[in-house]
């Protein structure tokens, strides 16, 4: 008994500890081996599309509220096939666009987003 209480105790601590961070909930968070997007909204998102440095996608279909999506680097592809390369080149941009359940566009950027 006493060893469910210490697991308890000690998970709840870390929760907390992670409450005070300090640090926000980010929408989009790129890491060396990932792109995340978080729907930080109440609508659920279709058609989503993440654009990395103007030219390299990923696609989900929809992404409900509350939901992250976490795309390897390795899935980005550009038009013609091309896979990008983190060994080549670093993230400088990201854009997603989607739909809302409302109807309305959803863009959301980080860094430079993508150039038209």
């Amino acid at each position: 008994m006493h060893r469910t209480a210490a697991a308890f105790l000690v998970a709840a601590l870390l929760v907390a500890l992670a409450a005070c961070s300090g640090e926000e909930p980010r929408p989009i968070v790129v890491a060396p081996d990932r792109i995340s997007v978080t729907n930080m909204t109440t609508a659920t998102w279709t058609g989503v599309d993440v654009w990395l440095n103007n030219f390299y996608r990923a696609q989900a279909q929809e992404l409900l509220p509350g939901q992250r999506l976490d795309v390897p680097i390795s899935v980005f592809v550009a038009g013609w096939g091309q896979r990008f390369d983190p060994k080549k080149q670093a993230p400088f941009g990201v854009e997603v666009d989607a739909k809302g359940s409302d109807g309305k566009p959803v863009r959301l950027t980080w860094g430079k987003g993508r150039r038209r």
